[in-house]
């Protein structure tokens, strides 16, 4: 009979985690530097000495079962162990390792990637992946680590947190101004031209803006990205409606905010569990700390 430390299948742990964390065959045998095939037999090694099964497959990828995920979350408690035993004396207690964010676009753009210096300086170990999404991510499905949506997820096991409430308002450039009028009331918005969302591409029902306050029959352009609208109205295409963080230090005219404006909520979700990994913590309270700073309406 083996000894103890032979029966714990490490290394097969760690093409689980990279599967997990890639969800196809490829990326994680590239991450690996291994063949493909040589992931799958290590998985199904894993599987059968387990008893379990780890991973639905499908056309799609590898996505993990409840068993799976059960795993993946002691797996990743014994790398951040391992991490801590192997690490040279002076780098014991780093916190390292990667966490996929998962952000609506414009603040990842405009908010995030601004602090992303100061985070690397704080940790200079984690591997941060941001992407950027219209609709909520499936934190269960590991679509995800962390996500920062205009709506509450909700899940098994989440925790989840009121990030911030920002304001959203009307802004047009100064020369659309000057060709077509500048509305000073609700009514003085019939006839103008509009920013907007596509509509049947919107999943989340925050960025249906424009129609919470007005019904415009003039929208002369569409887009899923709310930076390509932003450029736009710049460029003096028409009105927008935008959080005041993306219009910060833009050339542009906030038009009856008396009168015509939203309130948006920023959720930060996380698997509880995920709270205990300090990669995971640590790029849970940055965003906590910092983005909520940023979000904040100004006086």
């Amino acid at each position: 009979m083996g000894s103890p430390l032979e029966l714990l299948p490490w290394n097969d742990l760690q093409y689980f985690l990279e599967l997990a964390r890639r969800q196809t065959l490829a990326k994680a045998a590239r991450r690996l530097g291994v063949s493909h095939t040589t992931v799958l037999r290590r998985v199904s090694s894993l599987e059968k000495q387990l008893d379990r099964k780890l991973f639905d497959r499908s056309h799609a990828g590898f996505s993990l079962t409840v068993a799976g995920h059960e795993l993946l979350l002691r797996a990743e408690e014994m790398e951040a162990l391992a991490d801590g035993i192997f690490s040279p004396a002076g780098e014991r207690g780093r916190v390292a390792g990667t966490v996929r964010l998962a952000v609506v676009e414009g603040l990842a753009g405009k908010v995030l990637a601004p602090l992303l210096t100061s985070f690397h300086h704080a940790y200079p170990d984690i591997r941060l992946e941001v992407i950027t999404v219209m609709q909520l991510a499936n934190l269960s499905r590991r679509e995800a680590d962390i996500s920062i949506s205009l709506a509450k997820p909700h899940g098994n096991k989440l925790y989840t947190r009121l990030l911030a409430t920002c304001g959203v308002h009307l802004y047009a450039a100064p020369q659309y101004l000057e060709s077509a009028g500048t509305p000073r009331t609700l009514a003085d918005l019939d006839g103008h031209a509009f920013i907007d969302y596509i509509d049947d591409m919107i999943e989340v029902q925050a960025l249906r803006w424009l129609s919470d306050i007005a019904y415009p029959n003039a929208v002369v352009f569409r887009s899923t990205s709310p930076l390509v609208q932003l450029s736009a109205v710049e460029s003096g295409l028409g009105i927008g409606m935008f959080p005041h963080y993306l219009v910060r230090g833009k050339n542009l005219v906030r038009l009856i905010p008396d009168e015509v404006h939203a309130q948006r909520e920023f959720w930060i979700a996380i698997p509880q569990e995920f709270l205990r990994i300090p990669r995971m913590h640590a790029v849970y309270q940055f965003c906590s700390d910092f983005l909520a700073e940023q979000l904040a309406d100004p006086l």
